[in-house]
């Protein structure tokens, strides 16, 4: 079970599950989300990238954030692409993820290799 706190999509947001990838495929089942303050229902905002775009992923991360990881910079589990750096990777390396909304009752599949972040939007 994993629990999130909302979060924002403007410039500096961390996301509620930062960057990162799996080795193995997962899927993600959403049980209940909170109503945002407007009273609409709340969902996750996944952003799910393809596993072929993992090398210049990295080396975005590299040169944007060097020296703030240790080893793998998407491993590392520390950075979160708001949409200004998300249109700066496809501005500057072609790659861009692919926004999935999920809403409780529904499931997310991951494929392995694939990176990934998400964002609560309660």
């Amino acid at each position: 079970m994993y629990n999130a706190m909302a979060s924002f999509e403007s410039q500096g947001s961390k996301g509620s599950t930062r960057l990162h990838l799996d080795m193995a495929d997962a899927v993600n089942v959403m049980l209940y989300a909170a109503n945002t303050p407007d009273g609409k229902p709340g969902s996750a905002a996944w952003d799910l990238f393809r596993a072929e775009d993992s090398p210049k992923l990295r080396k975005f991360l590299k040169r944007k954030f060097k020296g703030q990881y240790q080893h793998d910079p998407i491993h590392s589990q520390q950075f979160y692409l708001d949409s200004q750096l998300r249109q700066e990777l496809y501005e500057e390396y072609g790659v861009m993820s692919y926004r999935v909304y999920q809403k409780p009752g529904e499931a997310v599949f991951i494929p392995a290799g694939c990176a990934h972040q998400v964002r609560e939007t309660s």
